[in-house]
């Protein structure tokens, strides 16, 4: 993959996730008694929003030296899919028993692994960025 394939693959799938997470709020599509609808919209919007950081990172990468690229990709290659199944994971966990909160939803874990993913890419890129100077 190239940089401008992932940046398509990632504006795209940004895009489809706000547009399905925008139409489920509105209840455009589901009419407004269908709260099943709305669920199963919402859960695939919520996937599809682990897009945007890979948009953000996939322009920052795209003006930087090819071997920042292929280390930040080979990152985000095994990391969302891995934080899909954890957002995925998320939805059966209805918490609330015994005192405990129910903070485990899809959405608290899609914003804490986005996050996650920002943090560790920004390090990546910026470790890479200044270790392939070095060897200037």
């Amino acid at each position: 993959m190239n940089k401008k394939t992932v940046l398509a693959i990632s504006l795209v799938g940004t895009v489809v996730g706000f547009l399905i997470t925008g139409l489920t709020m509105l209840k455009f599509w589901c009419g407004p008694n269908g709260y099943a609808c709305w669920d199963r919209l919402e859960f695939v919007g919520n996937l599809l929003l682990i897009f945007l950081p890979a948009f953000v990172f996939s322009i920052i990468t795209y003006f930087l030296r090819e071997e920042v690229f292929r280390a930040w990709l080979r990152f985000a290659y095994w990391w969302i899919p891995v934080s899909l199944v954890f957002i995925y994971l998320a939805g059966g966990w209805s918490g609330g028993g015994f005192g405990i909160p129910a903070v485990l939803d899809q959405e608290f874990v899609s914003l804490i692994l986005s996050g996650l993913f920002v943090l560790i890419s920004l390090l990546l890129i910026a470790y890479k960025y200044f270790a392939s100077r070095r060897s200037e």
